[in-house]
C-alpha cells in the first residue's frame, strides 16, 4: 500500500506522536509497503518519501494552519491508498490523536498548576488562545465534517472522551494501545535491594505530577529513610528545589536529567509513580511495566486501564495525596513488590510495537479495500 503520514516534525527524539510516526513508518516499510511523510521538519529514513514543505513558525497559531493547509495541498500531488493524521491536518483517511481530546487535556493542564493565582492566569491564557482555537478547528474540522473512514483512539479513556466530545457511537471508534519494544525495556534479575528506588520521568515535570510524588515523598520520610526518588527528564527542577528544602527532603530525591537509554534507569529502580494530570496513554507507563517495575498512576492516565491490582496502582488522580502515600507504602513489601513486576512485564507482553502496527496495517488494508470497493 501507499500509506501516507502527516506530522509537523518527523524525529522520534521529540517524543510522542513524532516518536510512534517514525517507528510506524519504518515497521511499514520493514513490510514492504510505500511510506509517504508530510513534514516541515524531517530526520531521514531510508525508504520513506519525505514529502517537506515550509510552513511560519511563528506565530504558532498561523504555523498550526499553515501546516493543514500546505498538506492539503501537497497531499494531492500523490496517489496514495489511505492517510494518517494526527490530529493536524483537514484531509485524512485515519484519524489518530496522540494528544487525547484537546478540550479534556486543556482542562487537565490547567489543574497542574497548584498556585491558585498562577492557574486562574493560565486558565485565562488557555481558554482564550487563538493558536489553541486554531488547533482545536484543524483537529476537529474532518469528525466534524464526516471526513474520514476511521478513527483510532489509542486508550479506552481517550475513546470514551471522544464519544462525550463528538457525540460518537461505540462502533465508530477503534482502540489501539501504544506498543511497547520489550526485548529493549526488560527486567534486571539481578537489581540490588538495598535501597526502594522509586522512578519518576517525564518531560513535563508539572503535568506528569512530580509535586504530588515529592508531597507523599515527604510522608513517607517521616516513616522511614530506606529508599531514593529518582527523577528523569528534561523537566525544570528550580520550580521544585523549595518545596523539596521545605520537606527536609533533599537527600532523597536525585534529578538524573535526559537520557538516550532510559531502559538502563528503568532496570535500576524497582518502582514507578507517575502521578499524571493527564496522558491518553502513557508510553512511560508501559515501558516501566516492560521493564518489570510495578507502577502507580491516576486514572487520568489512558494507560491506566492495563495496571490491574496484580500489577500496581491506580489512584483516582495526582490530588490523591493519602492513596498515593499509602500505594508507595505498599511497594515496600519485597516479595509482593516482585510478584507485581513480574505480572507487570507479563502483561506488557502483549502490547509489544509488532502487534499495535498489525492492528493498524489491518485498518489501513480495510480503508484501501473499502475505497477500491467504490
Amino acid at each position: 500500500m501507499k500509506i501516507g503520514l502527516a506530522i509537523y516534525n518527523f524525529d522520534p527524539k521529540k517524543g510522542g506522536a513524532e516518536r510512534y510516526a517514525y517507528d510506524l513508518a519504518t515497521d511499514l516499510l520493514n513490510r514492504g509497503h510505500q511510506v509517504y511523510v508530510f513534514c516541515s521538519k524531517a530526520v531521514n529514513l531510508r525508504g520513506a518519501v519525505i514529502a517537506k514543505f515550509d510552513t511560519v513558525r511563528f506565530p504558532r497559531w498561523l504555523r498550526s494552519l499553515f501546516f493543514a493547509l500546505n498538506h492539503r495541498r501537497y497531499a494531492k500531488t500523490f496517489s496514495l491508498d489511505v492517510m494518517l493524521g494526527f490530529g493536524n491536518t483537514l484531509d485524512i483517511d485515519v484519524y489518530q490523536g496522540h494528544g487525547g481530546v484537546q478540550r479534556f487535556w486543556m482542562e487537565r493542564e490547567i489543574a497542574s498548576y497548584d498556585d491558585p493565582r498562577e492557574r486562574r492566569v493560565k486558565a485565562a491564557l488557555l481558554r482564550n488562545s487563538l493558536n489553541q482555537r486554531v488547533q482545536r478547528w484543524v483537529e476537529e474540522y474532518p469528525i466534524r465534517r464526516g471526513e474520514y473512514s476511521r478513527i483510532i483512539a489509542i486508550s479506552d479513556m481517550v475513546k470514551g472522551h471522544m464519544k462525550e466530545h463528538y457525540g460518537l457511537e461505540d462502533d465508530k471508534i477503534d482502540i489501539v494501545y501504544n506498543g511497547v519494544d520489550i526485548d529493549k525495556f526488560k527486567p534486571d534479575e539481578q537489581k540490588s535491594e538495598e535501597k526502594l528506588k522509586i522512578l519518576f520521568s517525564a518531560g513535563n515535570f508539572r503535568l506528569k505530577g512530580l509535586l504530588p510524588l515529592l508531597l507523599a515523598t515527604g510522608e513517607l520520610v517521616k516513616e522511614r529513610d530506606d529508599f531514593k526518588v529518582l527523577v528523569m527528564g528534561r523537566g525544570r527542577k528550580e520550580r521544585y528545589e523549595e518545596t523539596i528544602k521545605r520537606l527536609g527532603i533533599a537527600g532523597m530525591v536525585s534529578f538524573l536529567g535526559e537520557t538516550s537509554t532510559p531502559e538502563l534507569t528503568y532496570r535500576q529502580a524497582h518502582v514507578l509513580a507517575h502521578p499524571t494530570f493527564y496522558d491518553a496513554c502513557s508510553l512511560t507507563t508501559m515501558e516501566s511495566m516492560a521493564s518489570g517495575l510495578p507502577t502507580i498512576t491516576t486514572r487520568w492516565n489512558g494507560a491506566s486501564a492495563l495496571i490491574g491490582p496484580d500489577e500496581g496502582y491506580v489512584i483516582d488522580g495526582p490530588e490523591d495525596m493519602q492513596g498515593l502515600t499509602d500505594a508507595l507504602r505498599g511497594f515496600f513489601n519485597e516479595e509482593a513488590r516482585i510478584t507485581m513486576g513480574r505480572k507487570a512485564r507479563l502483561k506488557l507482553e502483549d502490547y509489544t510495537i509488532t502487534r499495535n502496527v498489525d492492528l493498524m496495517e489491518n485498518i489501513f488494508r480495510e480503508v484501501c479495500d473499502g475505497k477500491r470497493s467504490h
